[in-house]
């Protein structure tokens, strides 16, 4: 695997373990049993996803970047400060529709930029894209005023 394809790997790595530590934080901030089993599902395609990313990694004999203890520690607080006075499914929704969107983003930078990657990560890279925009439908009917 050349150089330029570890620099996606890791991108793309770096994407999904964002999301899935998102959902991990946000999870058991939910009070609704369906909004909560939805969320749940949701987060295991992350792992579904990851799981792809790790392989990839076993194959080249590399282990992928964890997210750096700072960050981590960012993205806990901001979540705890973001859902200190509301934790509404709606909230909890709002949230990870942003997320989805800069995922969504992500994906197609990361596309565009670099059209010559290898088939295989170039479609999963495009199925992410597809999951984000999934996210995004199946969390838009929790929003509320």
């Amino acid at each position: 695997m050349d150089k330029e394809t570890i620099e996606i790997l890791d991108e793309f790595n770096k994407a999904i373990k964002m999301g899935e530590d998102s959902y991990g934080m946000v999870v058991e901030k939910a009070d609704n049993k369906e909004f909560k089993k939805l969320l749940k599902k949701q987060s295991s395609k992350y792992e579904d996803f990851l799981n792809f990313v790790h392989k990839l990694y076993e194959k080249i004999d590399k282990k992928p970047a964890d997210t750096p203890i700072a960050q981590k520690v960012m993205g806990w607080a901001g979540i705890q400060m973001n859902t200190l006075k509301d934790s509404s499914d709606s909230h909890i929704s709002e949230m990870l529709i942003e997320g989805a969107i800069m995922g969504y983003i992500g994906c197609h930078k990361l596309l565009n930029d670099k059209p010559d990657m290898e088939e295989d990560l170039k479609k999963r890279i495009a199925d992410f894209s597809n999951l984000q925009l999934t996210i995004i439908e199946e969390l838009t009917p929790f929003l509320r005023r």
